[in-house]
């Protein structure tokens, strides 16, 4: 019966380091997913920055013309990815006339998509579009009141260091120009 028990013993402890193991290394493969893996992803935070801003300047007013909106506020700030990477983002609130959304959506879909972008839609009342490192989210927000939309312009998360860390870490944002 000893002999029992301890073989038992030995086998829930040898399963038990097992499952430490497969858990740390699914840990260490997501981190490293979330992460980038290099500082940047290989682009500097001025690149990143740059192609960024470039994508809303552009997609801003293509969302804004497909809806007959106007602009009503946009900015631009680097946000921290489940605080271990960054990426840059900008911002645009839209006033659109009311209308039936889902032809809303569906032009601002062609515009997007025409102008370019490769459609990623995966939630229903949103139109995700990608192009290269950047991707761009429109919703309608009706609790910000009727015919409000927002526009979302986000690079990739990646990792930086020494300098851009610093600049990443401190940056408080400001207005996006050009939309």
């Amino acid at each position: 019966m000893g002999q029992r028990v301890a073989g038992q013993l030995a086998v829930s402890t040898t399963v038990s380091h097992m499952r430490t193991t497969v858990l740390l290394l699914a840990l260490v493969s997501l981190l490293a997913a979330c992460g980038g893996g290099s500082s940047g992803g290989g682009s500097s935070v001025d690149e990143v920055e740059s192609a960024t801003t470039e994508r809303a300047q552009e997609a801003v007013p293509l969302v804004a013309e497909a809806l007959g909106a106007d602009v009503v506020r946009a900015s631009r700030q680097w946000q921290s990815c489940m605080a271990i990477s960054w990426r840059h983002e900008a911002f645009a609130t839209l006033s659109a006339p009311g209308g039936d959304t889902t032809a809303q959506l569906d032009d601002v879909r062609s515009a997007l998509t025409g102008a370019g972008y490769d459609d990623a839609t995966q939630v229903d009342d949103h139109v995700t579009v990608t192009r290269d490192e950047t991707t761009v989210d429109v919703a309608p927000t009706p609790a910000r009141g009727e015919g409000t939309w927002t526009v979302t312009v986000r690079s990739e998360c990646a990792d930086y260091d020494g300098d851009d860390l610093e600049r990443v870490e401190d940056d408080e944002g400001g207005p996006l120009d050009g939309v």
